[in-house]
């Protein structure tokens, strides 16, 4: 790995774009197939920030964030959030529901309702699925669930919530 990486702050010199996208490019394609971790992706990623040249890129935030979520590392990938928001970029959509279905899976409801206040102060209109998430998974704690499904109503008033049985969940 260090190879690679020392490959790759020598493409960083020479300023070749079209290298330097290509050992990304591989990088990428090393970490779905197993070959590389998180950890380098995250180095490749600290090293481009560096460079006079950078400039803050949601997209490329939202690819490294995504794949964090995807693979249970919610510590690092909101690290990585946390650097975006402080660059001002925000998160879109998706970002949202993997971020919310993240912490929801880890059993973290109050880190999924503080990405779902995030959400609502986003200068873009929230969308349905977040809200769908998000009511789905708060169905063991009423309280929350609630407070989201009377923001949801409003955002979506021809939209209806199924509330299920209380019995199905042990509630009574």
């Amino acid at each position: 790995m260090n190879r690679l990486m020392q490959c790759f702050k020598e493409m960083l010199t020479s300023r070749s774009v079209y290298l330097l996208s290509c050992v990304i490019y591989a990088v990428e394609v090393g970490y779905f197939l197993g070959l590389v971790s998180n950890l380098l992706i995250l180095q490749i990623f600290r090293v481009i920030q560096k460079q006079d040249w950078y400039k803050p890129d949601v997209y490329l935030y939202k690819d490294l964030i995504m794949a964090l979520l995807k693979t249970g590392k919610m510590e690092e990938a909101m690290k990585l959030w946390e650097d975006m928001r402080n660059e001002d970029l925000f998160p879109d959509s998706q970002m949202y529901t993997e971020a919310i279905r993240g912490y929801l899976r880890d059993g973290s409801p109050a880190d999924a309702m503080n990405i779902y206040e995030d959400m609502k102060k986003s200068p873009d209109p929230p969308e349905e699925l977040p809200f769908r998430i998000l009511l789905k998974g708060l169905l063991p704690h009423p309280l929350l669930r609630n407070r989201v499904k009377q923001d949801y109503e409003e955002l979506f008033p021809e939209k209806h919530v199924y509330d299920p049985p209380e019995e199905i969940f042990g509630m009574l």
